[in-house]
């Protein structure tokens, strides 16, 4: 009897070690179908095969937001015939329950969705709604598709962290060019993530061939395009960017935090420069920018410029330093974090300093930026904290571009007022990279980091430059710091100060050369 016993005991033990690591006997996997093909009335059919939840009920969601926008987008309004289905092919019972989210009856049993989806946008021009935000969003033709996967794939809650796999059919001649991990076949084309965030984080753009390469020290750059004109333009628009990535890549001390980039380029024709557009949105390994301007290459080439400067250096901020708010984002229900004047100020900053600092921009072409970013800021509110519009930017929409301007120039200011303290040796762009190394790829606390950038930096004044001008409300010293560096701010204009002394040019050399 003790015996036999023993024996069921053991058995039963085997039994539910079973049950819990060989399967949830069977890892859950998203398998995500559609064909380019069967495009229809501008909308694509997607199917999702999944299976192994345990829950009763569970919810699919599209995305409301996605990081490095700041508006509410509702993907799911491009969402029609959601139907739910089990292994037999019988239909589960849904129930949309708002704009981006389907409640599943007997989730146990799901075994595929499918839907529609229809695009966002037809033909990139200036025409633009306020906060819609057409890079985050995607674009449906038979010749060329900007696919952003937030706008045609979904999760469901709860269950966000699986890995993930995208197969699309597709035309012989269309080129699939992203960041994503990818499997290229005449007809067929799959993809893999490991979750759905870095499904989320790289776009894919589809179209007749048209990339170049770019190899650089520790990163190998693919410039790939489509223009509507017919032309291949990424050969000239590379030969363009790569002074640029090389000159950023200088600025950063050869310390790039990523070993691949993809710059997906959307040149739609305009009939002339009366009304030109861009539009970019910043991914980990890559920048999806949106362009609505005439084939001059010169022109497009000097509004690429700007934008593939600024979203390059998102690398860094927010896609390298972040705050938990950021590591862990909710795309229904999203948590911002209050340093918005870090993620698009500071790098709004580099932008603007790394020309003059690597020689390819004078002082005085810096200065008149500089006074263009001050004269724009007066157009905002003056008492609204940088951290308080970082934590509403959806309800402060009218607000949200001094992030561009106010956030800007605060890095200005903390920059001349580093190197005063450092003797002209330290710097906002080394307090980025040391902040980095310190969190070694980690999000950190919102609220403790200024107190961690005293810490990091090692000067204490940073306390209250965060106090005063980030958290507080007071007018950004910017005529006393400018005097440090021998600049003299009058009438928003910027003049160099007469008779100025050893330590100001001292100190202005080493901000600006």
């Amino acid at each position: 009897m003790k015996g036999t016993t023993l024996l069921r005991f053991i058995f039963a033990v085997f039994i539910g070690i079973s049950q819990t690591v060989y399967g949830q006997t069977k890892e859950i996997r998203y398998r995500y179908e559609t064909s380019l093909k069967a495009l229809s009335n501008d909308k694509l059919a997607v199917r999702l095969r999944i299976e192994g939840f345990s829950e009763d009920s569970l919810t699919y969601c599209f995305p409301k937001i996605i990081p490095g926008i700041y508006g509410a987008m509702n993907f799911g309004q491009y969402v029609s015939s959601f139907e739910v289905f089990d292994k037999k092919g019988k239909k589960l019972k849904t129930a949309k329950t708002d704009v981006n989210s389907w409640k599943v009856y007997g989730a146990q049993r799901i075994a595929s969705v499918s839907y529609l989806v229809d695009d966002a946008w037809e033909a990139f021009d200036y025409k633009a709604g306020r906060g819609f935000y057409r890079s985050a969003a995607s674009s449906f033709s038979d010749s060329s598709l900007v696919l952003t996967p937030n706008s045609l794939f979904g999760y469901f809650r709860g269950h966000i962290k699986h890995p993930i796999e995208v197969s699309i059919r597709k035309g012989i001649n269309l080129y699939p060019a992203t960041s994503l991990k990818k499997t290229v076949k005449p007809d067929h084309d799959l993809f893999l993530a490991k979750d759905y965030h870095q499904l989320v984080d790289n776009p894919i753009l589809y179209a007749l061939p048209d990339t170049t390469m770019i190899q650089l020290p520790g990163i190998s750059v693919e410039v790939a395009c489509y223009s509507t004109s017919g032309k291949r333009i990424s050969k000239d628009i590379a030969e363009y960017i790569r002074p640029l990535l090389m000159s950023q890549t200088k600025y950063l001390n050869n310390k790039l935090p990523v070993d691949h980039y993809t710059f997906l380029i959307y040149h739609n024709l305009a009939p002339d420069k009366s009304h030109l557009a861009g539009d970019g949105l910043e991914h980990s390994n890559s920048t999806l920018i949106l362009l609505y301007m005439p084939l001059d290459i010169e022109t497009i080439r000097q509004n690429i410029y700007g934008i593939a400067s600024h979203e390059f250096f998102h690398t860094l901020m927010p896609l390298g330093l972040h705050s938990v708010e950021i590591e862990n984002y909710d795309y229904n229900e999203p948590v911002f974090s209050k340093h918005l004047w870090l993620y698009e100020g500071m790098t709004e900053y580099f932008t603007m300093h790394m020309p003059v600092k690597t020689g390819l921009q004078t002082e005085k072409e810096f200065f008149k930026i500089v006074e263009g970013k001050i004269a724009d800021m007066k157009h905002f509110d003056t008492k609204l904290a940088m951290t308080d519009l970082s934590l509403h930017p959806m309800e402060m929409q009218d607000e949200y571009y001094n992030v561009y301007l106010k956030g800007a120039l605060i890095n200005l200011c903390m920059d001349i007022k580093l190197r005063e303290l450092s003797g002209g040796e330290y710097s906002t762009k080394d307090l980025v990279l040391d902040l980095m190394a310190h969190y070694r790829g980690k999000a950190f606390e919102d609220k403790q980091f200024f107190a961690e950038m005293v810490i990091v930096s090692g000067f204490k004044e940073l306390e209250e430059f965060t106090k005063n001008y980030i958290e507080g409300t007071q007018e950004l010293p910017l005529e006393e710091i400018l005097l440090k560096v021998g600049l003299k701010l009058k009438d928003g204009k910027i003049s160099e100060v007469e008779n100025t002394t050893a330590e100001q040019q001292k100190l202005r050399e080493a901000w600006l050369h």
